[in-house]
């Protein structure tokens, strides 16, 4: 009987670590490892957010902690975070993909950008659709 070469002990240990540490990793980094490190799409939006001054920016008094906007973020951003201090997400990991400001059920969150002299922005074409009801669509019965 032949032995086979890939059968012992240190490839079953090889392969137990990287099974092991393949899974401990995909749970750390939120499922979602292609988005956070290897999407090119999302490399060249890195580079955009960090010199952009478009930024997401909250209501404070409007959010419900409901965690909608964490848990749909392609990132794995606690976005909750920043919409509960009230701050604009400065995150230079946030791609501005909208998934958030969409899905967010109070429309807490939305589009804009910091002038020159440092006021705020919004933008007028909303992306929330919570926020499209309450500025009305022309033409539209509400």
């Amino acid at each position: 009987m032949k032995k086979l070469p890939y059968l012992n002990y240190k490839w079953l240990v090889d392969i137990m670590l990287a099974g092991v540490l393949g899974v401990a990793c995909y749970f750390w980094f939120s499922g979602r490892v292609w988005c956070r490190f290897a999407c090119p799409l999302a490399a060249l939006m890195h580079i955009y957010a960090r010199f952009s001054k478009f930024r997401i920016f909250s209501e404070k008094k409007k959010c419900i902690s409901c965690n909608v906007c964490t848990s749909v973020c392609h990132q794995g951003i606690d976005i909750m975070n920043f919409a509960n201090k009230g701050l604009g997400m400065e995150d230079p990991e946030c791609v501005r993909c909208s998934a958030c400001v969409q899905s967010c059920p109070t429309g807490v969150l939305s589009f804009g950008r910091i002038e020159s002299d440092g006021s705020i922005v919004q933008d007028r074409l909303v992306a929330s659709f919570v926020r499209v009801d309450e500025v009305g669509l022309p033409g539209r019965a509400g």
